[in-house]
């Protein structure tokens, strides 16, 4: 990027976060309003909503064109580097396999080093089925020769509790025949049932309260009840018409633009082929109730300038106050719709202010533990190669999967108590 200033207060960008600059907004209507103080309140809040809605815009631009480098690096950088930490735990695995073996240079290990031994390689081996080696049938022979249950199993054990527990708890039946082959699978089609479910409810309530709309008039006979009906209708009309009203607000300005951008009614071609590009930019920011677009355009093609939006009328300018009003509820809607993936990846480090930078030095943080974790397993595989190092290991290591209440248990807990507010599909959980 050229230079690090941002139209957002207080975020701060390196020239590394993005391949290109995000496209140049429209001409900016909160510079033009500020030209002319406003006087009323009306006209001062019009302005200061304007001002948010720019700023807000802003900030989602940013984000999305980091989203997209952020993905690259993912892909890039990040899934690579997870195959290599695979790859060297299965090569662990495989070399502890053979420890177990008893075969020369390490028949001599006592009960005690060999039942340390055990407990690795099975962490390990539980790691790697668990996080997508499960088709891996040397892997699971070596774990099914070693464990106590196979991983079948234990798979099925964890299918089987994880139905009981969204039968009893959760109240969600999916049968005998839902097609599930592990917990996680089941876990998601679970939510996606009671998402149905809770839509189908949903759905039979609002036809209940129609129906019971369609007796109301029989009893109009109480004239308490026939007040009410009339206020209720009234307000209703009153909210039909202001609908109307604000929507013939938004197309004034559309036809005006029109009117004047038409390009067939343009003889010269270099002219018709720019207003071409900015009428279609006025179609997409009609059809998508873009007011703050629509001025901006008018400020543009110098169709208004700051003295018109400063005198626009009051029933006017609060038709604008409400078309904006319901244009920033959906850009802050849509920015933590942005937010959320990195709100995950970020965890407890996620700020208010978090910018776009802090999340990229995270990422390279967590990249370069990996290829440290890469490097550590290779060296301490080829380590263990020697018997001497592998006891001195052996000597420090604790057996902690024992332990009767841990962290994992909590991740399952946690992971359970985000179904019952309907989060989004959570991580996979632990299994111990």
């Amino acid at each position: 990027m050229a230079g690090k200033n941002s139209p957002v207060p207080g975020f701060q960008y390196s020239g590394d976060l993005f391949d290109a600059e995000p496209a140049p907004l429209s001409v900016s209507v909160s510079q033009v309003l500020s030209a002319k103080p406003a006087g009323s309140k009306a006209r001062q809040a019009f302005a200061k909503l304007v001002q948010r809605i720019e700023a807000k815009r802003a900030e989602l631009a940013l984000w999305q064109a980091f989203a997209e480098r952020h993905q690259q690096r993912l892909a890039g950088e990040l899934v690579p580097l997870q195959g290599q930490i695979d790859g060297e735990k299965r090569q662990t695995a495989l070399f502890l396999d053979l420890v177990l073996k008893g075969e020369p240079p390490w028949r001599g290990l006592g009960k005690l080093q060999r039942a340390k031994v055990l407990d690795l390689l099975l962490i390990l081996l539980e790691a790697l089925l668990e996080g997508g080696a499960d088709t891996d049938t040397e892997l699971e022979a070596i774990h099914d020769r070693h464990a106590e249950f196979s991983h079948a199993e234990i798979r099925r054990s964890e299918l089987e509790m994880t139905e009981a527990l969204m039968a009893d708890v959760f109240g969600v039946e999916m049968g005998a025949d839902h097609g599930a082959a592990n917990a996680e699978e089941f876990l998601q089609m679970a939510q996606q049932r009671r998402f149905e479910q809770e839509a189908e409810q949903a759905r039979l309530r609002h036809e209940q309260e129609a129906a019971r709309a369609a007796k109301r008039p029989q009893s109009a006979a109480n004239p308490a009840k026939a007040a009410k009906m009339a206020k209720a209708e009234a307000a209703a009309a009153a909210r039909e018409q202001a609908a109307l009203e604000i929507s013939q607000s938004l197309r004034a300005v559309y036809r005006k633009l029109a009117s004047a951008l038409h390009p067939d009614r343009e003889p010269d071609a270099t002219e018709r082929k720019r207003k071409t590009e900015l009428m279609q930019r006025v179609n997409l920011a009609y059809a998508a109730n873009d007011l703050l677009g629509l001025l901006g355009l008018q400020l543009e093609i110098e169709q208004i300038d700051a003295a018109h939006l400063a005198d626009v009328p009051p029933q006017r300018l609060a038709h604008y106050t409400h078309i904006l009003k319901e244009q920033l509820q959906e850009l802050d809607t849509e920015l933590r719709y942005c937010l959320a993936p990195f709100r995950e990846v970020m965890g407890w480090e996620w700020r208010r202010n978090c910018t776009p930078e802090q999340v990229n030095q995270s990422l390279s943080l967590d990249l370069a533990h990996m290829r440290q974790t890469v490097q550590q397993l290779r060296e301490d595989r080829l380590a263990w190669q020697d018997p001497k190092h592998l006891r001195k290991f052996l000597a420090s290591y604790r057996i902690e999967s024992d332990a009767p209440f841990d962290d994992d248990m909590m991740d399952d807990l946690a992971f359970f108590d985000g179904l019952l507010d309907s989060m989004p599909t959570p991580a996979k959980p632990h299994r111990r």
